[in-house]
Formats: C-alpha cells, sequence, structure tokens
C-alpha cells in the first residue's frame, strides 16, 4: 500500500473540467435503472395486482449498459488528462541572460594576483574565476564580450557554456580601454525580446580611455531594463570617497547593479559568489513540474471494455432465431 500511495502522491487531473461530463454516464445509469410497465392488456378484474407487471428495466441487458457507462466514464477521465508528478526540473526558458564584459587590455598581462599559491596575471585570474561562476548557473544563457580599445563578442548568449569558456580563453589582448563602448555593445547582444531578467557583469582593471564614457553608454541599459555590476581590480584599492562617485559605481547605482572592487583573484572570487547568489533568487523560483500522463491507460482500458463487449457478448448470448 505504502508504495501505491508514493506512486500516485501529487496525483492530479490536467484538464479537470472535463470531469463534469461524468454527469452523463451517471444520468444513463438513472435512465437504464428507472422502473418502466411491460406493454399488456389491462383487465379490470387485475387491477389490484397490475404492479406485478412492472419490472426494473436494467434486468434487461443490464451488463451492456454497464460496460457503455464504464467506457464513456473511462473515456471522459482520459480527457481531463490524469496525471502524476515525475519531479521539478530547471525550466530552460526561463533563467537569466548575462553578458560577461570583461577588459582584455594589455594591463590584464600584469602578474600582480595570487591563486591557490601562485602569482599569476590579472587575465588568468579572470578565466579562472570566470569559469567557477558559469559553472554554477547551468541553467541560464551566458554570453561573453571582450574590450580593448574596442569590444569584440567572443560569444553569443548560450548554454554551452563549455564552448563559450573556450573561446574566452582563445582571446588575445590588444591597447586601450573602451569602457563606454563595451557597455553599448553587451547590451546590444543582450536580446531584447527575451522575457528573462538580463544583467551585465562588467570587469575591467582601469580607467575608460577611448570612445564615449560609460555614463554615456549606461542610458542603453537603463532603457532595456539590464543591471550592470560592475567590478574594478588591481593591487590598488580605490578609497571610499573616491568610490562613491567613481563612475562606475554610477553605472552601476543608475541600472540597479553595484559597484565592487577586487585586489586579488580570492576577492574577485568573493564578489562573483556575492552575485551569483544575489540572482539567485530570482532562478530558484522559475522551476516546472515534469509529468507522467495517466491517460493512454484509461483510453486502452475503455477500449477494451468497448471490444470486450462487441466481441464477447456474442458469443456468451447467441441469438436464437
Amino acid at each position: 500500500m505504502n508504495g501505491i500511495a508514493t506512486t500516485l502522491h501529487g496525483f492530479e487531473f490536467g484538464q479537470p473540467w472535463w470531469l463534469l461530463a461524468l454527469i452523463l454516464p451517471l444520468a444513463l445509469a438513472w435512465w437504464s435503472g428507472r422502473v418502466e410497465s411491460i406493454p399488456a392488456i389491462t383487465v379490470p378484474s387485475l387491477r389490484r395486482v397490475r404492479h406485478l407487471g412492472r419490472q426494473p428495466q436494467r434486468h434487461r441487458g443490464r451488463w451492456r449498459w454497464l460496460l457503455l457507462m464504464a467506457t464513456t466514464s473511462l473515456l471522459i477521465l482520459a480527457m481531463a488528462r490524469p496525471r502524476i508528478p515525475r519531479g521539478q526540473v530547471p525550466d530552460p526558458s526561463q533563467g537569466i541572460d548575462i553578458m560577461l564584459t570583461l577588459d582584455y587590455s594589455r594591463s590584464m598581462a600584469e602578474t600582480d594576483f595570487r591563486l591557490r599559491g601562485k602569482r599569476i596575471s590579472r587575465k588568468d585570474a579572470l578565466v579562472a574565476v570566470t569559469r567557477d561562476f558559469v559553472k554554477g548557473r547551468p541553467d541560464d544563457r551566458i554570453g561573453i564580450v571582450c574590450f580593448a580599445r574596442t569590444p569584440w563578442l567572443v560569444s553569443p548568449l548560450t548554454l554551452d557554456h563549455e564552448w563559450a569558456l573556450a573561446s574566452m580563453q582563445e582571446a588575445e589582448l590588444a591597447t586601450g580601454t573602451g569602457i563606454g563602448w563595451a557597455i553599448s555593445a553587451s547590451a546590444t547582444f543582450l536580446k531584447r525580446n527575451s522575457e528573462r531578467s538580463r544583467i551585465i557583469i562588467l570587469i575591467t582593471d582601469g580607467d575608460n580611455s577611448a570612445g564615449p564614457r560609460p555614463l554615456e553608454s549606461a542610458p542603453l541599459a537603463v532603457r532595456d531594463k539590464i543591471k550592470v555590476y560592475t567590478i574594478l581590480i588591481g593591487p590598488e584599492m580605490v578609497t571610499p570617497s573616491a568610490a562613491a562617485n567613481h563612475e562606475l559605481n554610477r553605472v552601476a547605482r543608475l541600472t540597479g547593479g553595484q559597484f565592487f572592487q577586487a585586489n586579488d583573484a580570492r576577492a574577485l572570487e568573493e564578489i562573483y559568489g556575492l552575485i551569483d547568489q544575489l540572482e539567485k533568487r530570482e532562478l530558484a523560483q522559475q522551476r516546472h513540474v515534469e509529468w507522467q500522463e495517466l491517460y493512454p491507460w484509461f483510453i486502452l482500458a475503455g477500449l477494451a471494455i468497448w471490444l470486450g463487449e462487441e466481441l464477447g457478448m456474442p458469443l456468451l448470448r447467441p441469438r436464437v432465431p
């Protein structure tokens, strides 16, 4: 019994309004069971025993009526889509779109970061920490834009994260730092017709040196309801007073994001983790239940009863000429 209860846990009808049609077989049951007179010639002297000539109609062909009602009921139940849950699964259409906008200027080659006790370049630290972040977001579409003086698309939004990370690994450093252009490009590559939440995570180690200022490009993200998280990396930290008026901080506040600083790989890893938690709260609610449909069994049972009645009853009750 426990096994059956476990199997049927969560049982429901996907289209329960069809159950109203069960009134039909109930009406048939009432009609077939009502009392009806047998045709006869009424004789005055038999008035007191006339009721003995009545018999329930269900006594005639009652099995045929029962089988008809059973078949009709099963087909109605099938149309109501009985089902049991197979478990919750991620909804691939309801995640978050994330565009990683990464500074690939030549200053990213500076070997002033440490990761797991080893001295590495800013780029290598960025690649390693970004890889861990992406692997923790399997249900999100993630794209990558690298930028130096101008931005270039490394990977469009995709669920094939390994391919995106491999493409990022192969990107080469260049001269210049065009942060404003990078924000504009990232906002453009995020699909405007998507119902997902959309964010940009911009990481840079310097100030804008080419193209429009970041604040000039931020209205594009505001227009498309894209949050921009900005992260300034490097060994030298900006003072709190300077950070309050830093242009990257103003961009983040304007778009609903946040501004961070990281002076080593561990700090960058923690910032990625914080953003992960900030953006996971919405994703956790975006799941749907995968169902196992049971209606085919009801249809097969109804057909089996109908075929049994059509083929079996003539054999059991042969007609007398």
